[in-house]
């Protein structure tokens, strides 16, 4: 069993704050794969190989965003809600300089409306410094989600990030 990729979405804010955005969808194999199986396709899943540094994603297969990539297990995602993930990434988009009306409208679309219509949730917990690889943490916030659908049977994964 493994997810199809169906696209990607980048937002760059480019407001001098070197805030962004990824968004990854994916396809699941199924309707009945439980939430477990979904998030090791996840991880193992070449594209999950991105240091989210400016590189291509699936450019660097041992790294995955601040963290060594054999460090992230699926008991690493904690189930959460869409409403308090939604009040945190506003308040994180915010929080340095006001953002542009183009951007409202790309978060909206791109981010918050997959979010509420998330049936599950997924934030992938803050690992810390001993998950770090050789020169993680220089990104100031590192936020990942993976919105699971298994009506529509789709995987959307968000990285919002500074660097």
């Amino acid at each position: 069993m493994r997810l199809v990729h169906l696209g990607h979405v980048f937002i760059n804010f480019k407001n001098n704050t070197f805030q962004w955005v990824g968004i990854q969808r994916f396809r699941l194999p199924g309707p009945t794969v439980n939430d477990t199986s979904v998030l090791a396709m996840l991880i193992s899943h070449e594209l999950y190989g991105d240091d989210h540094a400016g590189g291509t994603p699936g450019d660097n297969p041992e790294r995955h965003g601040p963290y060594w990539r054999d460090r992230i297990t699926p008991g690493c995602f904690d189930l959460t809600d869409a409403g308090g993930e939604e009040r945190l990434l506003r308040a994180w988009a915010e929080q340095h300089a006001p953002l542009p009306e183009h951007l409202h409208a790309d978060l909206g679309r791109d981010l918050y409306q997959p979010l509420r219509a998330a049936k599950r949730v997924y934030r992938l917990r803050d690992l810390g410094p001993a998950a770090y690889h050789d020169w993680g943490g220089v990104q100031t916030e590192f936020h990942e989600l993976a919105l699971i659908d298994h009506t529509d049977e789709t995987l959307t994964v968000v990285v919002a990030a500074d660097d």
